[in-house]
């Protein structure tokens, strides 16, 4: 199980220069990657992507890649536009009938002028030197997510041990439910009655339709199953955030059915109590790959 925080810094030597990368992650619904990247290599970042995604399933990345040390290619004097550049003032100067001489200067300030000449073309083998360092990073940020994921795992299986002690309880007290509910219906009867005579079977027949009412047997059968999966899933390698996310759905979904349903101050307690470690499991859950 991994977490989707995490940071990772690689550095290596290329033809290009030393070329330094840092890779951040947060969590995020699906995988969405943004680089920064030095223009000239700019044109690759399809096969950096591709690369990422090899061992990232999940999570908001982003990339920055820097290469320092490469020489900057001295500036190279366009001469096609310093001719076409020359003929323009020259015309200028006609028209506005101007007598200064044409200096180099003029020439200084237009941009265009001087281009910088065009990096070396990336070979293959620049893209794979390229590729290591960004692999390197990137399996730095996978061994911290891992590293976070343990730590999370460990707080899910000890919530979800106090969970299942609650169900356990929560069961244990609903146990004489009928029994209990029976007397007590019987008591109040009695009261109303007095001394007339109270009807057993009939009785019995109302406490079995106010057990059957506001029986959780199933519920707490399911929540018990919903925890086993639960526990299973954190087991298995991959992208599982979503999946735990559905049981724990689940999970809230059996425990309000049952706060619902047991009519019982006790057990509406134990079901706080439980939903509460849920809600808490929840908050993890939603920084898991």
């Amino acid at each position: 199980m991994k977490s989707m925080t995490g940071f990772g810094k690689s550095e290596g030597e290329t033809r290009h220069g030393r070329v330094i990368v840092e890779a951040r992650s947060e969590n995020h619904r699906f995988l969405d990657i943004k680089f920064l990247l030095p223009e000239s290599v700019s044109s690759i970042e399809p096969e950096l992507a591709e690369a990422v995604k090899k061992v990232i399933l999940r999570g908001k990345l982003r990339i920055t890649l820097a290469i320092e040390g490469t020489k900057a290619a001295p500036p190279v004097l366009n001469v096609e536009v310093a001719k076409q550049l020359k003929k323009s003032i020259e015309s200028l100067k006609k028209e506005f009938g101007i007598k200064e001489d044409l200096r180099i200067e003029h020439f200084l300030t237009i941009k265009d002028i001087f281009t910088t000449k065009t990096a070396d073309q990336l070979t293959g083998g620049d893209v794979i030197d390229i590729e290591k360092v960004l692999s390197k990073a990137i399996q730095k940020l996978d061994d911290a997510r891992k590293n976070e994921g343990k730590k999370l795992e460990k707080d899910f299986r000890e919530r979800l041990d106090k969970i299942e002690n609650l169900t356990r309880t929560i069961a244990v007290k609903r146990k004489d439910f009928m029994a209990t509910a029976s007397a007590k219906l019987k008591e109040r009867i009695s009261k109303i009655l007095e001394d007339n005579q109270i009807d057993e079977a009939r009785l019995y027949q109302e406490a079995a339709f106010l057990t059957e009412r506001s029986d959780i047997t199933e519920e707490l059968v399911r929540l018990k199953a919903h925890i086993g999966k639960f526990r299973e899933t954190l087991r298995n390698k991959g992208s599982i955030g979503k999946e735990l996310d559905f049981l724990l759905q689940e999970m809230n979904r059996e425990a309000g059915t049952v706060a619902a349903k047991a009519k019982d101050a006790e057990i509406s307690h134990f079901t706080i109590e439980l939903r509460s470690e849920l809600e808490k499991i929840r908050e993890q859950l939603q920084n898991i790959e």
